[in-house]
């Protein structure tokens, strides 16, 4: 039996009443009509978004909203915002998040919950960098330390140097890395027996690492291996080592689509964005009429044939997603407020399991209006939360960042980024033929 958490209500309007989570997932709790758990909009003792739970079992984290009267947690407050602080400033002011364990007790005015984590009985993990015995639980594991200090390149040479014949990196060399992030890199390597390039991606999973989750994303990947279109880059192979996991990808000598905006001076042109976005919604259509969803859409992830631009195609497809759903990602909704935040609908926060396509085309409008406006299509301002802002503030209308831009595509991008679901376009497919009409 895998590992599950349950949230008790034991007093206040919602007593009596349990939430379980077997998978990663959130749960917001206020007065807002979008909260899993929803007090009556005259209930002052709580804010409309107060706090934000996100669960991957065995972990759950809370994160308090910057509300009005704060959050207890064992009868010690967190959160609460002082007269004249908005909710995003407050919800800045300390510890962003908090860990949670068996027995620990929420409290938000009358209404009082209890955590409880399930889970099998294992022996305490040891280490796989240093030997050290960590909590309880099952499969490979790195302890904060190891982490700290992991190098994907030792990885990768031991992949390479091993030459194994099932591995799909076996009978490649090393040429190059093409960059670097916290818990991973991309490479560029040559095959030796045709000297074809192609890119290697290592990185490494957040949390312990069960057989069967391993088994699970490796599965899904494969399945990815048959996705076949010329606007989606190749996957090739791919593989798992103990907390690490590694794709082997077709390489695109253009790099990155940020890189291209960068190069040219923070946004491109309607004559040059256009072709490129219109490329990458091509593959995008051909995968969710095959019933996937990518989930992690941004410039980053859209890659180009030639540095001037070329071809489009989109990288990472279903990565995100699956290394989610197997568990492996740590904690992604209140944890990460960095790029892929900003590309994130409101949506993906407050039903965060069940994503659909119509969440790919508010990334893809994010993804264009940042492309011809060098800005997020929401403001960000410094020392404000990015959840909060998901979670309350609309869009900025594109004509306003931009107001040369032609009045029909201006209407076609604040169409796909609608937090209305059923007005936005709800397919790729959909999205491009709005452009293609247009133009």
């Amino acid at each position: 039996m895998s590992a599950k958490v349950v949230l008790r209500a034991l007093a206040g309007p919602l007593k009596g009443q349990e939430f379980l989570f077997d998978r990663h997932d959130t749960f917001l709790f206020g007065r807002a009509p979008d909260c899993h758990a929803r007090l009556d909009p005259s209930d002052q003792t709580a804010s409309r978004h107060h706090f934000i739970l996100e669960v991957n079992p065995p972990a759950l984290r809370l994160r308090d909203l910057g509300s009005l009267n704060g959050t207890f947690v064992n009868q010690i407050k967190h959160g609460s915002r002082a007269l004249g602080q908005s909710p995003e400033q407050a919800a800045l002011q300390e510890t962003l998040f908090l860990d949670l364990k068996t027995g620990d007790k929420i409290e938000v005015g009358d209404s009082l919950f209890e955590v409880e984590v399930q889970q099998v009985a294992a022996p305490p993990l040891r280490c796989d960098g240093c030997g050290k015995a960590g909590s309880p639980g099952q499969g490979a594991y790195l302890c904060d330390d190891c982490r700290q200090v992991f190098q994907p390149d030792d990885l990768l040479q031991q992949l390479l140097q091993g030459g194994q014949t099932d591995s799909p990196v076996g009978g490649y060399e090393l040429l190059a890395t093409l960059g670097k992030g916290g818990m991973g890199a991309v490479y560029l390597v040559r095959r030796i027996s045709d000297r074809k390039a192609a890119a290697v991606k290592v990185m490494l999973a957040e949390v312990a690492v069960r057989a069967a989750a391993r088994e699970s994303f490796l599965r899904e990947m494969k399945v990815l291996e048959q996705l076949d279109h010329p606007n989606c880059v190749r996957l090739l192979g791919s593989g798992g080592s103990g907390s690490a996991f590694y794709l082997l990808m077709e390489y695109c000598p253009g790099g990155g689509l940020d890189g291209l905006i960068e190069r040219r001076g923070g946004a491109l042109s309607e004559k040059e964005a256009l072709p490129l976005i219109i490329d990458a919604l091509a593959g995008l259509d051909h995968a969710h009429q095959r019933g996937l969803v990518h989930r992690d859409l941004k410039p980053q992830n859209i890659l180009l044939t030639d540095p001037q631009g070329g071809q489009a195609k989109l990288a990472d497809f279903g990565f995100a997603k699956n290394f989610q759903e197997a568990g492996l990602s740590g904690m992604t909704a209140t944890g990460n407020i960095g790029g892929t935040m900003a590309y994130m609908p409101r949506e993906q926060i407050i039903n965060f399991k069940y994503v659909e396509p119509v969440t790919d085309v508010w990334s893809m409008g994010a993804t264009l209006f940042s492309m011809l406006t060098g800005t997020f299509a929401r403001d960000f301002p410094r020392g404000v939360d990015p959840l909060m802002v998901i979670l309350q503030h609309p869009c900025v209308p594109i004509l306003k960042r931009r107001p040369s831009l032609s009045p029909w595509l201006a209407e076609v991008i604040d169409r796909a980024l609608s937090d209305n679901l059923q007005h936005r376009y709800q397919s790729a497919g959909q999205f491009r033929q709005a452009l293609l009409d247009g133009r």
